[in-house]
């Protein structure tokens, strides 16, 4: 199992990688991170970038 941390969780690239990470079984999103201060900060990444709820909450403390 890979444990997959995004950077930039929520822009168009972080998103991207994040939805498509959940058609590979042997990929785990573990993290999610954005800048300080960023305005999802706290909140369910999934939930965010319109998945559904993951479990995994934007931070912003590496």
């Amino acid at each position: 199992m890979i444990k997959l941390i995004v950077s930039g969780a929520s822009g168009k690239m972080g998103s991207r990688i994040i939805a498509l990470s959940r058609d590979i079984t042997d990929i785990k999103l573990a993290g999610a991170i954005e800048r300080k201060g960023h305005t999802h900060v706290g909140q369910d990444i999934g939930t965010v970038i319109g998945l559904g709820t993951t479990g995994v909450i934007i931070t912003d403390d590496v």
